[in-house]
């Protein structure tokens, strides 16, 4: 049985506070970087969380559960959004991924590899056999 795996990363976006921004990822685990995007002025920053285990869902000292994206939401300034992508596999028996993009005003919006089934539908036609890319 293979292990469940999560690799995940951000676009790049503003932030209110830099260095409390820093320290946040450093609180979370968070690989962080910065840019400037070609045409944009300003310090814009990524983050990322390659250790397999997705965005943080617990809080590491006390093991209580977290909105992270409520969390990383309070970080940013409102010209910006934060694109949260993940790519998640448990061997090759389950590959999946989604994405969601949050806005500092508290709204989101989520999308998932899995909607391309009911994008396949509405494309081809309810008749059309779709199967799962699981087994």
């Amino acid at each position: 049985m293979a292990n469940y795996v999560s690799i995940c990363r951000s676009n790049y976006f503003k932030v209110q506070d830099e260095k409390r921004f820093i320290r946040w990822c450093a609180f979370w685990g968070l690989d962080h970087w910065t840019d400037t995007p070609d045409g944009l002025e300003g310090t814009f920053h990524a983050i990322a969380n390659e250790n397999g285990d997705g965005w943080p869902s617990s809080h590491p000292e006390t093991g209580d559960d977290i909105d992270f994206e409520a969390e990383l939401q309070q970080q940013l300034l409102p010209e910006t959004v934060a694109i949260l992508v993940s790519a998640d596999h448990e061997g090759l028996r389950f590959v999946g991924g989604h994405a969601c993009a949050l806005h500092a005003d508290g709204r989101s919006e989520y999308i998932s590899l899995r909607s391309i089934q009911d994008k396949a539908r509405d494309v081809f036609g309810p008749d059309i056999t779709i199967t799962e890319a699981i087994f």
